[in-house]
């Protein structure tokens, strides 16, 4: 069923510069607790580099991201929306690994635990926690599904095929990634100045 009119605003993907006034912005914060700020970086960077979805790594583990690290790769279950295995590379110079290096945790358990638990926030919990904090410091138009936007957008701004990024990603249909690629405000305005008017 179609969404009613009215109802749909535009979605800007969470590119780079996002994504690092994010990491900012948690590590600065004074109402965060601590354990609340280490979610936020550990989430922030994991749908970053992977383009993931909320509800494909919350129930990830320590033992998870230490696969990563060390294969370059990771086979994620067909248990959520994607309804096909879906494996995430990471790229040859393992630039992306060096962000999981970073959130890895000295301790074993689930990422993203209940607090004061050892079981896993639910996906809405911590789409809750990520969405309250994207939106104090982004703004509305952004959310967690930002990320998954800005993965496909820069993936395709470097020179992959949609069908690459179609597979990468675990859509079904490569029109779905197609509509996922942003033309930022930017990009339009630098291209309107080259307009002889």
């Amino acid at each position: 069923m179609a969404r009613p009119a009215g109802t749909t605003r535009v979605k800007k993907p969470i590119l780079k510069k996002e994504f690092e006034k994010l990491l900012v912005a948690t590590n600065r914060s004074l109402s965060l607790q601590f354990s609340t700020k280490e979610k936020l970086i550990r989430a922030f960077n994991i749908l970053y580099v992977t383009g993931c979805r909320v509800s494909e790594i919350t129930q990830f583990h320590t033992k998870d991201i230490e696969t990563m690290i060390l294969n370059n790769e990771f086979s994620l279950a067909n248990n959520t929306k994607t309804k096909k295995a879906r494996l995430i590379s990471f790229d040859e110079n393992r630039v992306q690994v060096e962000f999981l290096k970073k959130i890895l945790p000295t301790d074993s358990g689930y990422l993203f635990a209940k607090n004061n638990s050892t079981i896993p926030m639910t996906t809405s919990a911590l789409k809750y926690l990520m969405n309250a904090f994207i939106h104090k410091i982004l703004g509305e138009l952004y959310s967690t599904h930002s990320f998954r936007a800005g993965y496909i957008t820069t993936a395709h701004k470097v020179g992959l095929s949609i069908r690459h990024i179609q597979e990468d990603i675990g859509h079904t249909k490569a029109a779905t990634t197609a509509r996922y690629i942003t033309v930022t405000h930017d990009e339009i305005s630098h291209g309107k100045n080259r307009i002889d008017w």
